[in-house]
């Protein structure tokens, strides 16, 4: 958890609100599309910790790790859903399946930060559940 807060910090720190300056510096563009990468990755490896630990099977794909953690209540369905579209959105920057628009990118990148803070928060509460012993799982 620690590595994805610094990967959002750094992300927060490179990307400028403005998406004229974002689009003036290949180098900013790269490292903010390199951060939220990295970010993206180390939501996975929390994720992939979690099903291991508890036991929940092996997931298929990086969005069959994300549905197992919401079906598991671990995380809510609606941030399931939006971290499915970060994930694909990941994809389409690191596999470079279509050609990514600058603006489009800078307009994902900004949007999408919240979902990161939100997975966070979402699974401190799942980890200090355990931790307790409450076994407090989330309702949708």
């Amino acid at each position: 958890m620690d590595d994805l807060e610094k990967c959002l910090r750094e992300l927060d720190e490179y990307l400028p609100e403005d998406v004229e300056e974002y689009l003036r510096s290949g180098m900013r563009r790269r490292a903010c599309e390199r951060a939220f990468q990295l970010a993206c990755e180390n939501l996975l490896d929390i994720c992939n910790m979690i099903i291991s630990d508890v036991g929940l099977g092996m997931p298929r794909d990086s969005r069959d790790t994300i549905r197992k953690l919401a079906s598991h209540q671990v995380i809510s369905e609606s941030l399931a859903l939006r971290l499915e579209e970060l994930i694909g959105f990941r994809n389409l920057l690191v596999h470079q399946y279509g050609r990514v628009e600058d603006s489009r990118a800078h307009k994902q990148l900004y949007g999408e930060s919240g979902d990161f803070y939100e997975f966070l928060e979402e699974i401190e509460r799942f980890i200090t559940s355990k931790r307790d012993g409450s076994g407090e799982r989330r309702t949708n």
